[in-house]
């Protein structure tokens, strides 16, 4: 029987982290049949009674997040055993720092815990790997919400204006995640690894330049000031990923960074205002 992506019980694996949540979030607005499951927990991958779905699994943890690799790596072995395909969020850290960017088939010398993960997952011929720039949503504590933080803290923020990111809405890594599920039913060679990011890379400064400009319009941070950190205590950590081939094999367009920043800092702000009710 083939693969088909839109008739699938999506299990979303590490729900409590922003990429889950966006995926939870979008299957409920699909009504889309899925089960989420903490990356921590080990509470087994039942179909529910009367669904007639067959599994997928959905690992929406990257291995960065602080202790996330042992967790991955026991699902992936488990998913492996149960013969159930596998979507695996990544990330640009398997390379080394490469300013001009970075393909999918282009030698994986970054974090090696991160490329055993990925390689495990290999492991199940049904396997979609999809590495992500710098995902930001402004929830669960992502490095927006701390750049707010410190400069309501601090009043300062001290940034990198010199190496290049490419920072990524959460809830669009959702809706590419959802994309290729849907046509990878029609051809089941697109299996494999694909790189998403914005389509506008920028640097730490600037992007928080931007941040600060949109949450000025909801909370009064006229004291805080920006400057710029020195050039030789900017240090590479990560390449910007090259989204040519899921824009090839799939149609797939990167998105621009600042109207999501826009869309997400009012989502923010409305959520804080309804918590403070």
């Amino acid at each position: 029987m083939g693969f088909s992506g839109t008739n699938r019980h999506w299990f979303i694996i590490g729900a409590e982290f922003p990429v889950g949540q966006c995926l939870a979030d979008l299957a409920s607005e699909l009504a889309l049949p899925y089960s989420s499951r903490r990356l921590d927990s080990r509470q087994p991958l039942s179909v529910p009674l009367g669904v007639a779905s067959a599994p997928l699994a959905i690992l929406a943890a990257s291995g960065e997040e602080a202790d996330a690799i042992e967790h991955l790596e026991a699902w992936i072995e488990l998913l492996i055993e149960q013969d159930i395909p596998i979507v695996l969020l990544s990330s640009a850290k398997v390379f080394d720092y490469n300013e001009v960017g970075s393909l999918e088939n282009d030698e994986m010398t970054g974090d090696k815990r991160l490329i055993a993960l990925e390689n495990l997952a290999r492991q199940q011929l049904r396997h979609l790997i999809i590495r992500v720039n710098q995902p930001f949503s402004l929830l669960a504590g992502d490095f927006a919400v701390q750049l707010l933080a410190k400069a309501r803290s601090e009043g300062s923020l001290t940034l990198d204006n010199l190496i290049r990111i490419a920072p990524t809405p959460a809830d669009d890594i959702a809706q590419v995640i959802h994309a290729l599920l849907q046509q990878i039913g029609c051809d089941e060679s697109l299996w494999g690894t694909y790189h998403y990011c914005s389509v506008e890379s920028t640097t730490e400064y600037a992007f928080a330049e931007v941040l600060l400009a949109e949450a000025r319009q909801y909370e009064d941070l006229a004291h805080v000031t920006l400057a710029e950190l020195d050039d030789d205590k900017c240090r590479p950590s990560e390449t910007i990923l090259d989204s040519k081939l899921i824009k090839h094999n799939f149609g797939i367009k990167p998105k621009p960074w600042r109207k999501a920043l826009s869309r997400l800092i009012r989502r923010y702000y409305r959520a804080n205002d309804k918590s403070d009710s």
